[in-house]
């Protein structure tokens, strides 16, 4: 079993070895796993830890929207091919 592991202290920006925060076709790949193998992955909030409980109107309108979504991944699974189904 193959696990992808973040630090929630940290941003993505600061682990980027463990995500992307956008789907583009350049995106490599960060781990690798062979068919039927188990992958754990963890994961981040969609505001990278940047909206704590609590946090206040102001605070929200001037939340810095560009370097949200984090994506913990892409996983290349050998042997799929497009349009094989994935048991998630």
């Amino acid at each position: 079993m193959q696990i992808i592991e973040i630090d929630r202290q940290k941003r993505l920006r600061d682990e980027p070895y463990t995500g992307h925060n956008r789907w583009h076709p350049e995106v490599e790949p960060k781990i690798e796993v062979e068919e039927g193998e188990e992958v754990v992955l963890q994961t981040r909030d969609a505001s990278d830890g940047l909206i704590p409980f609590g946090s206040t109107v102001k605070e929200l309108v001037n939340f810095p929207r560009g370097v949200v979504h984090p994506l913990t991944g892409p996983v290349y699974i050998k042997g799929a091919d497009p349009g094989d189904l994935l048991e998630v």
